[in-house]
């Protein structure tokens, strides 16, 4: 009996051991990853960011002042802007997880990656949201590679975005339909909205991760499947709310 524990001790010794070197490292190379883009990747990255930002900021404005004008008492004018709002995340949801797939799949190509941080229960409202970023937590202690974990990430945002999306948008209906002046259905989109911005944010700053760790090809190829253009030194030209324009490719073809 005692020959059979000798070697599973060692092995959980042994992997005790594996994992507080790679979290040493992990830090180590965390705190000197100073990657910077280059000019093309840095363009990418600007374009995606602005179109993320911009379409979940107007997610934000038009919340942030339908519960301003329902303070003031107009709820008819209130109710018009969580409906706009409505709008633009249905139009801009679809979009934004069609590039989280993309990421998924561009993942495969990078040659490295700085340490990524694992998605925080405690920065969510969401009961459903707080629990993905607790499996989240548990699996990120599990995977010792950053490109697992990175991919781990990815898809968690994927989910996190299509169930923060999904109450968004049935609290606002729910909202729009029975005309109600509820404090509490009021505050709970509010409280959704905040966890839908920071799903984006998060979105953006794994946007810039993939790029670091792209090569200069891949990051070109990057670009093409998301139909940005190539060497145009033009600034990004204002589009409708959730929409690019017309693109042959639907990868970011509403964000």
């Amino acid at each position: 009996m005692i020959k059979l524990f000798v070697p599973l001790g060692l092995l959980v010794i042994g992997w005790i051991v594996f994992m507080i070197f790679a979290r040493r490292n992990e830090k180590s190379v965390q705190a000197e990853w100073q990657t910077l883009l280059s000019p093309a990747s840095e363009k990418t990255f600007l374009q995606t960011r602005h179109q993320i930002e911009r379409n979940s900021s107007m997610v934000g404005v038009a919340i942030n002042e339908a519960m301003e004008i329902r303070k003031l008492g107009d709820l008819d004018e209130a109710i018009r802007f969580l409906d706009t709002g409505s709008d633009v995340i249905e139009r801009f949801t679809p979009s934004l997880l069609s590039l989280l797939k993309i990421m998924i799949r561009f993942s495969r190509m990078m040659s490295a990656i700085t340490p990524v941080n694992p998605i925080l229960p405690q920065d969510f409202h969401l009961a459903e949201l707080t629990n993905l970023a607790q499996l989240n937590r548990i699996l990120y202690q599990i995977l010792v590679s950053a490109k697992q974990r990175f991919r781990l990430k990815l898809y968690i945002l994927g989910k996190g975005v299509t169930i923060a999306s999904r109450y968004l948008i049935q609290g606002i209906r729910s909202v729009v339909t029975h005309r109600s002046a509820a404090d509490q259905e009021w505050e709970e989109i509010a409280k959704i909205g905040q966890d839908f911005q920071k799903l984006s944010n998060e979105s953006v700053q794994s946007f810039r991760a993939l790029l670091e760790g792209l090569s200069t090809d891949a990051a070109k190829d990057l670009a093409r499947v998301l139909c940005l253009p190539e060497g145009s030194q033009t600034p990004i030209r204002s589009v409708t709310p959730g929409s690019l324009p017309p693109s042959p490719n639907r990868a970011v073809a509403a964000l």
